[in-house]
């Protein structure tokens, strides 16, 4: 799994390819928790593009992420997810959990909104 970071005033953009499974999910933690503390920032951008592939252990690094940044006050959102990935958090039933955009403009726009609610998302 490689993981990119890009920042801005209250979020980070966190840009994920490879895999994210058993073998790589403690990385993936240690680099995202590494890189919020970092930046001091609320919000958490998780673009999904490149992922080929994520499996149980993956999904439970990305649910403690989420219940991480909203303990704080954050939103996490969910981007660019490929549909095999997508099968997967749904199977998961994490779909309804989960804040999801169509694309990291998208979750841009919704936080710069201050909305509570992304359109055809779920409320957080």
């Amino acid at each position: 799994m490689r993981l990119t970071f890009s920042r801005g005033p209250a979020w980070i953009v966190a840009r994920m390819s490879g895999e994210l499974d058993l073998s790589s999910a403690a990385d993936f933690r240690e680099k995202v928790d590494l890189e919020l503390r970092r930046a001091g920032v609320p919000n958490l951008i998780l673009s999904l593009r490149g992922l080929d592939f994520v499996d149980s252990t993956g999904l439970g690094s990305v649910l403690g992420r989420h219940r991480q940044v909203t303990s704080s006050g954050g939103k996490l959102i969910l981007t660019d997810i490929p549909p095999k990935v997508m099968s997967m958090i749904e199977m998961a039933g994490l779909a309804s959990v989960l804040s999801i955009a169509r694309t990291q403009e998208e979750a841009l726009r919704f936080l710069d909104s201050g909305q509570y609610r992304l359109p055809g998302g779920v409320s957080q």
